[in-house]
């Protein structure tokens, strides 16, 4: 067998193997994912919360039902919307800003932002089953339980701690519900999406033509999470301690999930050619020109002896003394050889 052939084999041998341990690789996270993935489900839809009593003169659980503004599915969909837009936005302003230099491969982004997407998921699922698991845990009655459970009870036992009580609520979901205020699952959601992308948005975007859009797009982030929070006090659905819980739970979350796997594939090869291109200062439409350069003096020409005695100094020091050392004053190139003149009466 020829060696062209030779070669040809190993490298496909090389590439199927590479291929089989990339499947191999996206086949394991993805059964890891959805081994998280359908408890958290199953938790939300036909988790059991705890039976958790009350005391029949607090205030706090005596607000009215409202309808959500924001319910579950809308956020979901806001914030599969909101963290695709990030990315598209944040690819299209780096390639606004080196425009003139040497472009990525798109494969190469899409890669790169379908694996960060990838890692954002995981990091929902993680702080998804957190939320879910310490709600049905915890217990934690919402501001409008006594409206939606109407619960039944001794009233010889008022004022005191209820424990044996039937709700006569029609509703039995909203029932359900209203015994799964903490933490808050919509402030923990916003506050992960948000945390996660202003991070992202820091160390991906790079654009040199503005100081505070990068400000600006991570505040309005932050912004809409608090929004979201304060929306959930409004409704009526969570105490304010509620909120508070889940925005430590989301920025905790996001913080650890984007600092243990997402960093480490946020700087792909196409992003690191581009920051060594905006590292240099000359323009970026003149990168790509062969910069001129100063012709150098041959060191080898210059004699032995008139380089002694000049121990550390820089190479401009060295010329300009030899210039002004030499026995001929006449400017001429270093380069240039020496040619001895004599006089008439010497030859004779």
């Amino acid at each position: 067998m020829k060696f062209p052939q030779i070669l040809f084999c190993t490298m496909l041998k090389d590439a199927l193997l590479k291929m089989r341990k990339t499947k191999a690789q996206i086949i394991l996270d993805v059964l890891i994912y959805h081994s998280v993935a359908v408890p958290v489900l199953f938790l939300f839809l036909h988790g059991t919360p705890y039976d958790r009593g009350f005391f029949c003169d607090d205030a706090t659980l005596s607000f009215p039902y409202k309808q959500d503004k924001l319910s579950t599915s809308l956020l979901l969909v806001a914030g599969v919307i909101v963290s695709v837009l990030v990315i598209v936005i944040t690819e299209v302003l780096n390639s606004i800003d080196i425009k003139c230099r040497r472009q990525c491969l798109s494969s190469d982004v899409i890669v790169h932002c379908v694996k960060n997407y990838a890692i954002f998921l995981a990091g929902f699922i993680l702080q998804q089953f957190v939320v879910e698991v310490v709600k049905s845990k915890m217990g934690v009655l919402r501001p409008n339980f006594f409206d939606v459970c109407k619960p039944q009870f001794n009233m010889s036992v008022c004022p005191g701690y209820i424990t044996n009580y039937t709700c006569t609520g029609d509703d039995t979901k909203e029932i359900r519900d209203s015994r799964l205020s903490f933490p808050s699952g919509h402030s923990s959601l916003s506050m992960y999406i948000a945390v996660y992308f202003c991070m992202y948005i820091e160390d991906r975007l790079k654009i040199s033509f503005s100081r505070i859009l990068k400000l600006f797009l991570q505040a309005a982030l932050i912004f809409i999470a608090i929004l979201c929070g304060v929306d959930r006090i409004i409704d009526n659905k969570h105490h304010p301690s509620d909120v508070v819980s889940g925005f430590l739970l989301g920025v905790v979350v996001a913080v650890f999930v984007y600092y243990k796997v997402g960093k480490s594939v946020l700087i792909s090869p196409c992003a690191t050619a581009e920051m060594q291109i905006s590292n240099k200062s000359c323009d970026c439409c003149t990168c790509g020109q062969t910069p001129e350069v100063e012709p150098q003096t041959p060191m080898p020409l210059l004699q032995n002896e008139d380089l002694n005695g000049f121990g550390c100094q820089s190479s401009t020091e060295v010329k300009t003394h030899i210039l002004l050392d030499t026995p001929f004053k006449a400017r001429r190139h270093l380069s240039t050889p020496i040619t001895p003149t004599y006089k008439t009466e010497d030859v004779v």
